[in-house]
C-alpha cells in the first residue's frame, strides 16, 4: 500500500511538472518583432523596417507614432519565413524628436490578429543629431489615444496562469512527500565471531 502511495504522489508530481512546463512554454511565446535601420534620420528620409514572427497570411500595416497614426505603408510578409522586409518614408516636416513606427496586422473582423510591434526612430534636427530635450510624447496630454486603449486580459490566460501556479505548488508538495517518506536502508550488523 505504501509503494502505491508513492507512485500516486510521483504521478501527481510528474503531471504538475508537465503542466508547469506547458504554462511556461505558452508564456514565453514571442510576438512579432520590428526593427528600424537607420534609427536616426532626417525628416523625409527612408527607413528600412524588418522583423520576424509575422503572420504570413495577413498584410502588415506600418503606422507613424500611434495605432491610429498616418499609414506609412502596407506590406505582405514572406509566407514561408513570416519575415517582414520593407522600406517606409518618415513624413516630411516631422519635428525633431523620438517617434515610433508601429506594425500591426488585423483580421477580417478588424481586430488585431497579433500584438502590435514598435520600433523607435529619432528624427534629426538641422545639425544632424536629434534635438536635445525634444519631446518623447510621454505626457498624458501628448499620448496618442490608440496607445492608451487595450483589450482586457482573457479568462483563458488567467486560468492558465492559475494552473501554472497550482502546478508548481503540487510539484513541490509531491516532491516533499515523496522524499520525506523514502525509507533509507539500514546498515546490516555483522555477525560477531566467537
Amino acid at each position: 500500500m505504501r509503494s502505491q502511495s508513492k507512485f500516486v504522489t510521483l504521478g501527481a508530481a510528474t503531471g504538475a511538472a508537465v503542466m508547469l512546463f506547458a504554462a511556461a512554454a505558452w508564456a514565453c511565446v514571442a510576438g512579432p518583432t520590428l526593427a528600424a535601420e537607420p534609427r536616426s534620420v532626417p525628416a523625409g528620409s527612408s527607413v528600412k523596417v524588418s522583423g520576424i514572427s509575422w503572420n504570413g497570411d495577413l498584410p502588415v500595416v506600418v503606422r507613424f507614432n500611434a495605432l491610429d497614426g498616418p499609414i506609412l505603408g502596407t506590406f505582405q510578409p514572406d509566407p514561408v519565413s513570416d519575415r517582414l522586409d520593407a522600406t517606409v518614408t518618415i513624413p516630411a516636416g516631422t519635428a525633431p524628436g523620438n517617434y515610433v513606427l508601429i506594425g500591426t496586422q488585423q483580421s477580417a473582423d478588424g481586430k488585431f490578429a497579433i500584438i502590435p510591434s514598435r520600433a523607435l526612430v529619432s528624427v534629426e534636427g538641422t545639425g544632424g543629431a536629434p534635438v536635445l530635450g525634444a519631446p518623447l510624447n510621454a505626457g498624458a496630454a501628448d499620448r496618442p489615444v490608440g496607445l492608451t486603449e487595450s483589450d482586457p486580459v482573457s479568462t483563458g490566460s488567467l486560468v492558465l496562469a492559475g494552473v501554472g501556479v497550482a502546478g508548481v505548488a503540487l510539484f513541490i508538495a509531491g516532491a516533499g512527500v515523496y522524499f520525506s517518506t523514502r525509507r533509507r536502508p539500514q546498515p546490516e550488523t555483522a555477525p560477531v565471531a566467537k
